[in-house]
């Protein structure tokens, strides 16, 4: 079972890796801008921001429900924003540099980075393993 659980987390560690590498290459003012309207109309809160300054409950009461949606777990509420707002940066804004291969390499570098430290800590533990072995050998000899 703990197994099952570390392969999970290191998964979901390494899918984040990969969305905030796709988030810091939206860095123009494009892409910002781009992911502040899509969060503002998807979370609610710009709903919930446009009842504040008509002065409206109603909107109020309506943002609130969707952002208390969004905060149920398991709403994929990030994975959206990010997906609609490379579209809003790529075809509202005519931004080239989104590509469906740029994101697709962020995510294979976050996952082979996660991979490499995964074989980089697999040989400290042998080297610790042998070193902790020689120490209880000469131990031994020393005893004897």
């Amino acid at each position: 079972m703990g197994n099952l659980l570390r392969r999970w987390w290191n998964w979901f560690v390494r899918f984040w890796k990969g969305i905030w590498a796709v988030v810091k290459s939206m860095g123009n003012w494009k892409g910002v801008l781009s992911l502040l309207i899509v969060w503002l109309l998807i979370s609610g809160s710009g709903v919930a921001l446009i009842g504040f300054i008509l002065q409206n409950g109603w909107l109020i009461g309506l943002g609130t429900t969707i952002y208390g949606f969004w905060l149920l777990p398991a709403t994929p509420l990030i994975a959206i924003n990010i997906a609609f707002a490379m579209l809003v940066q790529r075809f509202v804004f005519q931004d080239r540099n989104v590509t469906w291969q740029s994101i697709r390499s962020k995510f294979k570098e976050a996952f082979a980075k996660e991979e490499d430290q995964k074989e980089t800590t697999s040989i400290h533990e042998e080297d610790s393993k042998l070193l902790t072995k020689e120490v209880q050998d000469d131990e031994n000899n020393d005893r004897k």
